[in-house]
């Protein structure tokens, strides 16, 4: 007992220093812990800045601004057919563009602003492409082959408007939607991918901003909700089944939808002091129905002035040779008589027709005169969807198609063959990839980007083909992005034969 009493005490003794020194030890952990941190934050924050400032990244940026800088050097500002409708602040006309030529006009004065508003678009196509560009490069692998292709193809497309299409200006140096439309709808795919890929809150964030601007900026743009709706169905119902996320998204799509229609009110509402959108959305289908339509169509109206109202049109648009009745055999040249007759029944006839009887007729302010005149287009429109769908569903067979060749080419014998090839080849570079990586319900980056930018060619087809006719000014869109994707593909095929024979 009298032995082991000391050993208790020495015991007792330690325990006690060990209380002493444990503060000192905690403290001298936590310091070390915290300069620990502090050293690999300022490693990670170093990484980050030489990431940021990579030297390939900026020669890129400084080689996108003098690409897309040279054309309002070389050709000042274009002033094109729409032009005067965006300056003026024409009812017809979505809010963005126009708001965004006033506030260079009250900067620059009137006489000097549409040098400034080019370069502005310039360089903010300058910046989407770079984005894209370090996008995919930050993507696969740190790539700056992949970075020059994807800022090449978008160079690419601006070339070919000004130097080789009958256009002969780019669309940066016009003063038209598309002047901000094509660099926005860059920066929007570059949102919705990062997201996809990623998911983080941020990027949510840029794709709702860039998708409002986008259906602020013209009425097509709604293809930029409907591709945010597939993308959310295809990623969170049918590859990963996560309801609240799908809600979530569908519902900020919706929002987005209310937020503008909002928007286009309150524009109005301030240039006009009339709480309406702007108008003419209902003439679109109509000249479609008016170019599918025959004489017996008469028969589907009750409302006499709207029967009297189509037969003055549908007489005028026989007059001059405008239906389907009167085009050539052949989808190319379906397609092409349809395109060159959509204008001329729109601005040539049904606007005569129903603004006159309008005018002549009716005791109305311009903005009642306006609000009548949607309606009476809109109502058409209805009755004649009760026409027979055979002639209806060969244009929109050969103008929706004329709208995927127009967005990777441009219609014509020999591009009409290419554009099968590069769909197919794309196709089976992304189904053999799936398969290969089985990457299916996975977000293998390529797999997103290519679904992506695929998804966007289809809807903007299918959607503008039901509208309009599918000129390139409304497919080209997709064009550089398609091209990226592609491209992305094969680098990824590539890399994977060479690595199997390592």
């Amino acid at each position: 007992m009298w032995t082991d009493r000391p050993m208790q005490e020495g015991q007792s003794e330690a325990a006690e220093q060990e209380k002493i020194n444990k503060p000192e030890k905690i403290g001298k952990q936590k310091k070390e812990k915290e300069e620990k941190l502090e050293k690999e934050g300022a490693v990670k924050g170093k990484e980050k800045l030489k990431k940021r400032w990579d030297k390939w990244d900026i020669c890129l940026l400084v080689a996108a601004l003098a690409f897309y800088l040279f054309f309002p050097l070389y050709d000042g500002p274009v002033w094109c057919k729409d032009s005067p409708s965006y300056a003026t602040m024409n009812i017809t006309r979505e809010p963005l563009y126009p708001t965004f030529l006033l506030i260079f006009r009250k900067i620059f004065g009137e006489e000097g602003y549409l040098m400034p508003v080019v370069v502005a678009q310039s360089i903010l196509a300058a910046y989407a492409t770079w984005k894209l560009a370090v996008t995919v490069k930050e993507y696969k692998n740190g790539s700056n082959l992949l970075a020059l292709l994807t800022a090449g193809f978008q160079f690419g497309v601006t070339f070919l408007c000004r130097f080789v299409a009958i256009r002969g200006s780019s669309y940066t140096d016009s003063i038209m939607t598309e002047g901000l439309g094509l660099s926005l709808y860059v920066l929007f795919i570059v949102q919705l991918y990062k997201y996809v890929a990623e998911e983080k809150a941020g990027n949510l964030a840029g794709t709702v901003f860039y998708a409002f601007l986008l259906v602020n900026l013209r009425k097509q743009m709604l293809v930029s909700l409907c591709l945010m709706a597939a993308v959310s169905l295809l990623y969170y119902l049918i590859k990963e089944r996560r309801g609240k996320k799908l809600l979530l998204l569908l519902g900020l799509t919706a929002g987005i939808f209310i937020a503008c229609r909002f928007t286009d009110k309150l524009y109005n509402y301030c240039v006009r002091g009339a709480w309406i959108e702007h108008s003419g959305t209902a003439m679109g289908m109509l000249c479609t129905l008016i170019y599918t339509s025959d004489g017996g169509d008469a028969r589907l109206f009750e409302d006499e002035v709207l029967r009297e109202l189509y037969v003055d049109i549908s007489e005028e648009a026989d007059r001059q040779e405008l239906k389907i009745t009167y085009a050539p055999e052949g989808w190319v040249d379906l397609s092409s008589h349809y395109a060159d007759s959509y204008d001329a029944i729109g601005y040539g006839i049904i606007n005569p027709v129903v603004q006159g009887y309008i005018r002549d007729n009716l005791d109305c302010t311009e903005i009642e005169a306006v609000l009548k005149y949607d309606e009476y287009c809109g109502d058409m429109t209805k009755t004649l969807l009760g026409q027979e769908k055979g002639d209806l569903i060969r244009v929109y067979a050969a103008n929706a198609w004329k709208g995927f060749v127009n967005s990777i080419a441009r219609v014509h014998r020999l591009l009409n063959i290419y554009a099968v090839g590069a769909y197919l080849l794309y196709l089976g570079l992304y189904g053999y990839w799936v398969w290969e990586k089985k990457c299916w319900a996975k977000r293998d980056r390529s797999v997103v980007l290519a679904e992506i930018v695929l998804g966007g060619v289809i809807i903007n087809s299918l959607v503008v083909g039901a509208m309009i006719f599918c000129q390139p000014r409304y497919m080209i869109y997709n064009m550089g992005l398609f091209y990226t994707a592609l491209s992305v593909l094969i680098y990824d095929r590539v890399e994977a034969v060479f690595a199997g024979r390592r």
